[in-house]
C-alpha cells in the first residue's frame, strides 16, 4: 500500500541511513558513505530547506500588515 503522493521523492535505503547519521553524528558512517548517495542526500536537503523557506517568506507580507 503506497501512502505517499505520487511525486515524492524515493530515497534509496543507504540515503536514508546517510541522512540519519548526519543527523546523530555519526560522521564514520557519513565519511564512508557512497558519492550518489550523498548527492542524492543532498538533493533532498535543499529541496526541503528550499520549500519550508519560500513558505515562510510568502507569509512574511501578511504579519507586516498586522
Amino acid at each position: 500500500m503506497e501512502c505517499r503522493p505520487s511525486a515524492s521523492a524515493t530515497p534509496a535505503v543507504e540515503t536514508l541511513q546517510l541522512l540519519g547519521a548526519l543527523l546523530s553524528g555519526d560522521w564514520e558512517v557519513a565519511q564512508n558513505s557512497e558519492l550518489r548517495h550523498r548527492r542524492e542526500a543532498s538533493g533532498l536537503v535543499v529541496a526541503y530547506l528550499q520549500w519550508h523557506l519560500e513558505r515562510g517568506l510568502r507569509s512574511m507580507p501578511i504579519v507586516e500588515r498586522v
